[in-house]
This record gives C-alpha cells, structure tokens and sequence, in this order.
C-alpha cells in the first residue's frame, strides 16, 4: 500500500464508487474544515489531499509542506473553482494545486437554465399557491425570442449560450474580456464562429449587455477584479423587470445591492445558486434575500449530478495520482498565484 490520499468528506461521498475502487492507495475520508483536515495530514504522514469549497488559509499548508519537504506536496480540487484555495501559500510551501476542468460544464450550464426557467414561468409562487389550496398563479413568459445575457464566455457559457439559441430560439449576447479570436477555430470566420455558439453578438462592453438583455446569467470567475462585479451601478442598466441568475461565484455579486433592487421593484427577479456566505447568511441582516417573493435560492447544486461528480472524482483522483507518479507536467494545474 502506498502513500495515504485524504479526501474531504462531501467529496468522497458524492465519488465514494470511484475513490473505494482504488487499490495502490489507502484513500481516507476526512472533515473538511481545515483544522482537522491539518491534524490528519500530519497523523498520516500524507502530502496529497483531495478538497472541496472549505476556505483553506494557513495551518494546512504548513503541514502539506512539512510533509512533502523536497518531493512537494498537491491540494486537488474536487471542482472548477479555487478561490478557496490560497495560492501564494500553496507555492510558497511547495504545494501544487489543481482542479477538475470540463467535469462539471455540462452540469453548471443546465442548472443555469432550470433557474432561468423558474423564473420566467414564477414556478416558486404557482407551487406555493398550490400547496395552499389556491389553483391559480400569475402569469409567466416565454423564452424565445428574449434576449439573454451571458457574462463570462468560457466553456459554461458557452454551453448556456447553446442551450438559449438552439434549445429556446432566444437572442444571445455574451461579454468577456477575452479576444473573440480565442473562441474562433483554427481558420474560421467571426460570421461563423457567432452561428456554432448561437451568439448574436460577442463583445467587451457589459454594459450593453446588461441594458438589452432580458435574462442575465453569470458564469465569471472568482478574482480580485471580480469581487462585487455586480453592484448597484450595473444592476441600474438592467431593464426594468429583467432577470438575474448566478451559477458562477457569490463574490461576483454584491448581495445587498441586489436586495435592494429587488425589493425596489426595478428587477423582476433572481436566482441564485451561490452566496457570498455559505451556507447563507446575508451579508446584511435585514437585507435577507430569502424574504423576497421574486427570488429562487438552491443550495449550491450546479455541479451535484451524478454525471459531473463521477467526473470530478476521477479527474482530481488522476491529478493525485499523476503528481505521485512524477508526472506533473500532465496534472490540471491553476496557476501559483
């Protein structure tokens, strides 16, 4: 039996099958919160862990990097996102970390037009009226021929940006600060590449966007340059009655400003799957987004299928097993910070 593999509790459960079935390694299910998670690396001797959306600050990356020494040391997400991860500790301790790219895409960008549809059709409040006996509901909207706002065209978006075209018959516009040239393939025209993505327009002025789209879904990152991208300032070049949906990263919104164009009537609604505090609590105690009527709130599923968190365990369990082999330069490393 060769080196010990942590692996943090809700990870392993959503990839018990695909972590039991190994054999080289002794693999452990571990609490995620970072003390504990510190004491089992340093119990096991163990330089490789396998961790979830737990904030990761200080004491675990001394231990990694006392266990790793000269050999290193690897922190695998079990997911897309890193930003509970500090980079600059990471490399200052030896630490490698990577994540699971692709394994959760399909996933994300579906959950992203559940909500959408929640929305349109006010599935929350026709339910609610239901269950209490009242057989009728307001009415809601199609979605063809409205106009979709995607921020953030990577591979989510641009899934969404499928899936709203060619699924809804809807016009989509999508903002990035990325050169449209990096979507294109290789010899192949503007005009073309805006038909294979189902794109009417692709473009770095956001705010045109936010002011023509009816539906606006976030699939941004999470930086410094991020943090609070959604403000008070870009929610005011919403139309009135337009609709927000965030599948990417609470930080990318600021929550209270949110709060407050709902309840002023200007937006129409929101759904949000990610929170700036998770599990919620609001940033602000009377601005709590679960009193209002026109928000739908889920607790951060856009990956948790069966599909995508097969995928997620195998990918961060081959980045391990590459950085044991010596192979790093095959691993899906994020850069050091």
């Amino acid at each position: 039996m060769d080196e010990v593999i942590l692996v943090t509790d809700l990870g392993y459960r959503k990839g018990e099958a695909v972590f039991r079935a190994v054999e080289s390694h002794k693999i452990l299910c571990v609490a995620a919160d970072e003390a504990p998670l510190t004491e089992a690396v340093l119990q096991h001797n163990c330089r490789a862990v396998i961790v979830g959306i737990n904030p990761y600050r200080g004491p675990i990356y001394e231990a990694l990097g006392r266990i790793g020494g000269g050999r290193g040391a690897v922190m695998a997400r079990f997911g897309v996102g890193h930003d509970n991860i500090d980079k600059g500790l990471a490399r200052q301790h030896g630490i490698l970390v990577t994540n699971t790219p692709g394994a959760l895409d399909a996933s994300v960008a579906e959950h992203a037009f559940w909500l959408i549809g929640e929305l349109a059709r006010n599935l929350g409040p026709a339910q609610a009226s239901l269950r209490a006996g009242d057989f009728s509901a307001a009415p809601g909207t199609e979605l063809a021929g409205k106009t979709l706002g995607i921020l953030g065209c990577g591979e989510i978006g641009r899934r969404a940006a499928a899936i709203a075209r060619f699924g809804f018959g809807m016009r989509v516009l999508a903002a990035d600060i990325r050169p449209f040239e990096d979507v294109c393939q290789f010899g192949e025209t503007k005009e073309a590449a805006l038909g294979r993505l189902g794109l009417a327009r692709y473009t770095d002025d956001v705010e045109s966007v936010f002011r023509e789209a009816d539906f606006v879904t976030l699939h941004l990152s999470a930086n410094e340059k991020t943090r609070h991208f959604i403000n008070a300032q870009r929610l005011g070049w919403m139309k009135p009655g337009a609709m927000l949906v965030n599948t990417a990263r609470g930080s990318v919104i600021d929550e209270d400003a949110l709060y407050d164009a709902l309840a002023a009537g200007h937006l129409g609604g929101a759904a949000l799957d990610v929170f700036q505090n998770e599990p919620y609590v609001p940033v602000t105690p009377d601005k709590d987004l679960r009193t209002l009527a026109n928000v739908v709130l889920t607790p951060h599923i856009g990956s948790n299928t069966w599909e995508a968190n097969r995928r997620m365990a195998q990918t961060a369990l081959k980045n391990v097993m590459l950085f044991l082999a010596g192979h790093i330069e095959e691993m899906n490393q994020v850069a050091a910070g």
